[in-house]
C-alpha cells in the first residue's frame, strides 16, 4: 500500500514559545530555549529569556519575547526581541542539561573578530584584454594595477533597512587603500546569500 502525503512539508517540530513559557514560573525569565531547526549546526544556538510581553489572546499564541541570543556560537549584541514564537519549533533546555547542551563550546560576541572585505575586484580576463588593446590602440599608458580595478559596492544597513545588514557590518569592514583583505571575492558577492548560507539571524 502506497502512502501519499498531501500539503506542504513542515520543517518545524516542537512547541511554540508560548506553550513553553506559559508553564514556567515568571514566564521562564532566565531559562534557556532553542529551536530544533538549528540543531543541524555544530555550534550552539539558543535564547536566554529576559523579558516577556504576552498579548494575552485566547490561545496565548502571540506576544514579544526579549532575550539574549546566541546564534551558531556567536552572541548577538544587546537584548533582542522576536515575534515568531508562534512557530512550533521551540524546545526548553532543562537547567541540569544546559552545560551539556553547550558542549564546552566557547561562545564569542559578534564583532569580536572583524573580517576585512576587499575594496576592489578585477574585471573579467576577456574584458581586461579588450581594455588593454583599446588603450594601446589609443596610445594610452596601461597600469595593470589600477586600470582594471572596479570598486565593490556593498549594501549598507540604511539601504537594506534590515537588522541583518546591521549585524553584517559588526563583523566586517572594507579594506583601507593597499590593505590585504581577509576574504577573496570574485565580483559575484551576494549580501543575502551570506546570510542564507551562514549567519541568518531569523532564530
Amino acid at each position: 500500500m502506497r502512502t501519499i502525503y498531501i500539503g506542504k512539508k513542515n520543517y518545524f517540530y516542537g512547541k511554540t514559545i508560548w506553550e513553553i513559557l506559559a508553564n514556567l514560573k515568571n514566564f521562564g525569565v532566565g531559562r534557556m530555549v532553542t529551536r530544533n531547526i538549528l540543531a543541524k549546526y555544530p555550534e550552539p544556538s539558543y535564547h536566554i529569556i529576559k523579558r516577556v510581553e504576552p498579548r494575552m489572546d485566547e490561545e496565548l499564541k502571540y506576544g514579544t519575547v526579549y532575550c539574549e541570543t546566541v546564534y551558531r556560537g556567536k552572541r548577538l549584541p544587546g537584548i533582542r526581541s522576536f515575534v515568531d514564537g508562534y512557530k512550533p519549533d521551540f524546545k526548553l533546555i532543562p537547567k541540569d542539561e544546559e552545560e551539556e547542551f553547550l558542549k564546552g563550546y566557547k561562545v564569542t560576541t559578534l564583532g569580536d573578530e572583524v573580517k576585512v572585505l576587499p575594496k576592489y575586484y578585477s574585471v573579467p580576463p576577456l574584458m581586461k584584454q579588450f581594455l588593454i588593446r583599446s588603450k594601446q590602440e589609443k596610445g594610452e599608458p596601461v597600469d595593470p594595477n589600477k586600470d582594471f580595478e572596479i570598486p565593490f559596492v556593498y549594501m549598507s544597513k540604511e539601504d537594506a533597512n534590515t537588522e541583518k545588514a546591521e549585524l553584517f557590518w559588526l563583523e566586517h569592514r572594507i579594506a583601507a587603500e593597499g590593505e590585504e583583505p581577509d576574504l577573496k571575492i570574485d565580483g559575484k558577492y551576494s549580501f543575502y546569500k551570506r546570510y542564507t548560507d551562514g549567519l541568518n539571524t531569523e532564530v
